[in-house]
C-alpha cells in the first residue's frame, strides 16, 4: 500500500457502529445498529475502489425499525465516479451530528449522508432513480459525466449535470408548493371567519407564475381562469380527449360541437380581416394563416385531406443550387395517397388583364399575370412531384410515400367580387378550361367556411 492510500477505520456512533473492512484494493463500511435487540449482522453499505475510484452506495431504508430493505425496487447500487465529482476517501466517517448519528462525508447534493437512514438518496429526490428503473433493466445508476450517458449492461449512466438540474427542479416546486399552500390556507383562514366580521370571502392568491398558479388550481376552484390558463385548458382539453370520448360520448360531441362552432366563427372573422386593408397584399400572411389553419384547406376540396407539410422542396436544384421548387402546401388523399399541390397567393391578386376584344355584352378578358403566373408555377410544381418528389423522399428520414401517378393542384387567388358579369364569363372560362387545377378565390373559400358553420349550427346536425 503507498502512503497516501486511505486507511479507513472502525467507529462507534450514539446509535450504532460503522465497521471498516478491506479487501485487496476495496474499501468497504458497514452499518451495525446497536439499537438491535437481536443482533443482527452489520449491513454493508459503502465500497470504494482504490483502482477506479469508483463509490458505490448500497442504499438502504428503515434501518431505523430494525427492517432492513432496499430503497429501490431493482436498483441496488449507486456508483459516484469521483474523477468527475472532488470526494476525498480519507477520513470519511465523520461523528457531529449526535440526533443522527455517524455519517458519511463529502456526499454530492441529493445523496444521503446519515449511515443510521440509510445513506443513498434522500426521499424527496428518488423518483429520479425509479424513473430509470422504469425505463430500464440496469440494477446500477453511476453518475458521472455527461460525455458518457445511458445504458451499458447492467449499468445506467448518467451525468451529475442532469441530475442537479433535476435537484434543482424538485427544491423549486417544493418553494412553489409551500407558497401556495401558505396563500391557500390564508385565504381558508379569512373566510373561516369573515361572517363574524362581515366580509366577503377571498379567493386564494394565485401570482403571476404559472406553475404557481397551475398548483393552486390544484388545491382550490375558487379562482376564475386568465388567458394563460385558460390556453392551458386547451392543451389539457385535446389530451384528455380521447378518453372522454369513450366515457361520456353524448356530452363529448356536445362540447366538441360547440367549440367546433366557436374556433370556426373566430377563424372566420380573422379571415374576413385580411381580406381588406394592408393584410390583402401580403402573401406571407396568408400563407402563415393557412399554416396555422390547416383545416380551413381540408374543406376546400371534396376528398379526405391531410397536411403533408407546408414549403416543402419539390424540385432537386442544379449543381449551382438553383432550379429547386418550393411549394407552399402538399395535401395528401388519406384513402389513396395522392398528392395536392397548394400555391396561395392574395385577394388583392388581380384576375383578368384588359380587355382583348368585343363589346356590348360580348367582351372577353384574357388572365392577368398574376392569375396565369400562379397557374404556370403551381404546374411547375405539379410535375416536379412526378419527376423529382419521390426520389427527395426517400432521402428524407420518416417521410412517408405518395402516390405521384395522379397529382392535382389547387391556386387561392384573387377575388371575385371585384369583376364585372363579363369578366367572371371569361373568369369561368378559363378556370374551367384548366387539367388538374383548381382555381379558388379568397371570396369563395370564405363562402366555404360561412357554409359550413351554418352546417354545424343546424340542429339537426
Amino acid at each position: 500500500m503507498v502512503d497516501d492510500s486511505p486507511i479507513w477505520e472502525s467507529m462507534n456512533g450514539p446509535n450504532g457502529s460503522v465497521i471498516a473492512k478491506r479487501e485487496g484494493s476495496r474499501l468497504s463500511l458497514s452499518w451495525f445498529n446497536s439499537l438491535f435487540e437481536d443482533h443482527r449482522p452489520p449491513v454493508e453499505l459503502v465500497r470504494f475502489d482504490l483502482d477506479t475510484q469508483m463509490l458505490s452506495i448500497f442504499p438502504k431504508l428503515s434501518l431505523w425499525g430494525g427492517t432492513v430493505q432496499c430503497q429501490f425496487r431493482w436498483v441496488r447500487e449507486l456508483q459516484i465516479d469521483t474523477s468527475c465529482f472532488e470526494w476525498s476517501p480519507h477520513s470519511p466517517v465523520w461523528d457531529i451530528d449526535r440526533e443522527h448519528g455517524l455519517e458519511l462525508a463529502g456526499m454530492p447534493k441529493g445523496f444521503g449522508r446519515y449511515f443510521a437512514l440509510g445513506l443513498g438518496l434522500l426521499p424527496r429526490y428518488r423518483e429520479f432513480v425509479r424513473t430509470i428503473e422504469a425505463n430500464s433493466d440496469c440494477k446500477i445508476v453511476r453518475f458521472g459525466s455527461k460525455a458518457k450517458e445511458g445504458a451499458v449492461d447492467d449499468t445506467f449512466m448518467v451525468s451529475f449535470e442532469r441530475f442537479g438540474r433535476y435537484i434543482h427542479a424538485v427544491d423549486l416546486n417544493r418553494d412553489r408548493g409551500n407558497v401556495v399552500v401558505n396563500r391557500v390556507n390564508e385565504a381558508e383562514a379569512a373566510n373561516a371567519v369573515a361572517d363574524l366580521f362581515k366580509n366577503d370571502p377571498v379567493n386564494p392568491t394565485v401570482g403571476r407564475h404559472p406553475i404557481i398558479q397551475a398548483m393552486t388550481r390544484a388545491v382550490t376552484d375558487r379562482v376564475p381562469l386568465n388567458e394563460a390558463e385558460r390556453a392551458a385548458l386547451v392543451g389539457r382539453m385535446a389530451a384528455e380527449a380521447p378518453r372522454a370520448a369513450v366515457e361520456n360520448p353524448q356530452a363529448f360531441g356536445k362540447l366538441r360541437q360547440d367549440i367546433e362552432l366557436v374556433a370556426l366563427e373566430v377563424l372566420i372573422e380573422q379571415y374576413e380581416r385580411g381580406l381588406h386593408g394592408p393584410m390583402s397584399k401580403d402573401e406571407g400572411h396568408w400563407q402563415e394563416f393557412f399554416a396555422t389553419n390547416t383545416f380551413a384547406l381540408q374543406q376546400l376540396f371534396a376528398a379526405p385531406l391531410a397536411l403533408y407539410g407546408s414549403q416543402l422542396a419539390l424540385a432537386i436544384p442544379s449543381m449551382f443550387g438553383r432550379g429547386g421548387r418550393v411549394a407552399d402546401f402538399v395535401l395528401v388523399n388519406t384513402l389513396t395517397r395522392s398528392a395536392v399541390v397548394v400555391e396561395i397567393k392574395t385577394p388583392a391578386s388581380k384576375l383578368l388583364g384588359l380587355r382583348y376584344r368585343g363589346s356590348d355584352g360580348a367582351k372577353v378578358y384574357p388572365p392577368h399575370r398574376d392569375l396565369s403566373g400562379a397557374v404556370a408555377q403551381l404546374q411547375a410544381q405539379m410535375e416536379s412531384v412526378v419527376t423529382d418528389f419521390p426520389s427527395l423522399v426517400g432521402k428524407t428520414p420518416h417521410a412517408e410515400p405518395i402516390e405521384t401517378a395522379s397529382v392535382r393542384g389547387a391556386v387561392i387567388v384573387g377575388s371575385l367580387a371585384s369583376l364585372t358579369a363579363e369578366e367572371l364569363q371569361s373568369f369561368v372560362r378559363y378556370r374551367n378550361g384548366l387539367h388538374a387545377v383548381e382555381v379558388l378565390t379568397f371570396d369563395e373559400v370564405g363562402g366555404r367556411l360561412k357554409g359550413l358553420h351554418q352546417l354545424l349550427k343546424s340542429p339537426h346536425v
